[in-house]
């Protein structure tokens, strides 16, 4: 009877033994199995006013404001800082902010996405039309490039702050070269690179130039006629006197012819010789070139600058073409760069470019 006690007092103590090193095991299974809790993360969407948006966290009861900016002289200077002047076909900036209850500017948190809806430039079969996005960054006077998607003309771009950006429009002919200038002319669209655009505004002078000077022929040969039927009239009134009269008119006329003649020459040769490139026509009474106005180029001999601030707004001076031995000029073209500027060599192999194309010496 004992015996049958002792026995069933082990299995019980084993029973509660195996229970206790169970419950041990399970509490070891379940400090190392460790539930981790993940916290969702949602973004806000806000719109302005002209349909931009931006996406973010936290940015729930702000406001997002898109405003145009004109381009300044120091964004354009930052272009030409950046090494991106005649890189893109055109430029838009905008400047971006988000504000809070009190009207107040506050900065995102973390990384957002700027999404903005550019007009569209309906470019020729052939032609590519890419986007880029640029910070401004006016401590530096430099621009920064961002993080940039774009889906037609719809573009995105990510940034950690707000301020000025530019758009970039990068128009592509089947070249690969850059579409600098667009004009709107009575047949629509025309695009032109760097070169296609110095070529045409050479065209375009040289044009104004003979509408000028056929004018001025027109006028000189109307006040001549108009001259010969006064000397006719006054000829016919001293009838007496006609032999004399008619000596003495045909005297003072060539004394006249050679005065003139020899003042036009003397006008002339205090200018450089200028002759025209395209027309071979003699510019020379028309251009007024000295010597003291211009400047050398360190890159091209053949070269010369001159400063001024007429033409058109972004002019700051024109170039001027020589022949090989200096003697006589053959081209000029406006620069929106001076010698102090960044891009001025760069606009310098662009003009002895298109003289080589038009058969410079």
């Amino acid at each position: 009877m004992k015996k049958k006690k002792l026995i069933t007092a082990l299995l019980i103590s084993t029973l509660a033994l195996s229970s206790l090193l169970t419950a041990c095991g399970s509490k070891k299974n379940t400090s190392e199995n460790k539930t981790e809790v993940v916290t969702e993360v949602t973004t806000d969407t806000l719109t302005s006013a002209d349909g931009s948006s931006v996406e973010g966290i936290e940015l729930e009861g702000l406001t997002f404001n898109s405003e145009a900016v004109d381009m300044t002289d120091e964004m354009n200077q930052a272009i030409e800082n950046s090494g991106l002047a005649g890189t893109f076909t055109s430029a838009v900036s905008y400047d971006f902010n988000i504000t809070d209850a009190n009207n107040e500017k506050v900065q995102p948190n973390g990384t957002v996405s700027i999404t903005k809806t550019l007009d569209k430039l309906e470019a020729p079969e052939g032609y590519t039309t890419e986007y880029k996005v640029y910070y401004y960054n006016p401590d530096t006077n430099s621009l920064e490039a961002c993080n940039t998607s774009y889906e037609d003309s719809t573009v995105t771009f990510e940034t950690t702050h707000f301020s000025l950006y530019m758009y970039f429009c990068v128009c592509y002919d089947v070249d690969k070269d850059v579409v600098t200038n667009v004009l709107t002319t009575d047949e629509g669209l025309k695009f032109y690179t760097a070169s296609e655009y110095a070529s045409y505004m050479v065209e375009q002078e040289e044009k104004k130039a003979a509408e000028e000077a056929a004018a001025k022929a027109q006028a000189e040969a109307k006040a001549s006629s108009s001259n010969v039927a006064t000397n006719n009239s006054s000829s016919n009134d001293v009838a007496n006197d006609t032999s004399n009269s008619g000596d003495t008119s045909s005297n003072d006329t060539s004394g006249s012819d050679s005065s003139s003649t020899t003042n036009s020459s003397s006008s002339d040769s205090q200018y450089i010789k200028a002759i025209s490139l395209m027309s071979g026509r003699d510019l020379t009474s028309e251009w007024k070139l000295t010597w003291d106005v211009l400047e050398p180029t360190s890159s091209n001999p053949q070269i010369y600058f001159m400063r001024y601030s007429g033409g058109s707004p972004t002019a700051k001076g024109r170039f001027y073409v020589f022949n090989k031995d200096k003697t006589i000029v053959r081209m000029n073209m406006e620069s929106r760069f001076v010698p102090e500027d960044e891009g001025f060599e760069n606009a310098v192999a662009s003009v002895w470019n298109t003289a080589l194309r038009h058969g410079i010496d």
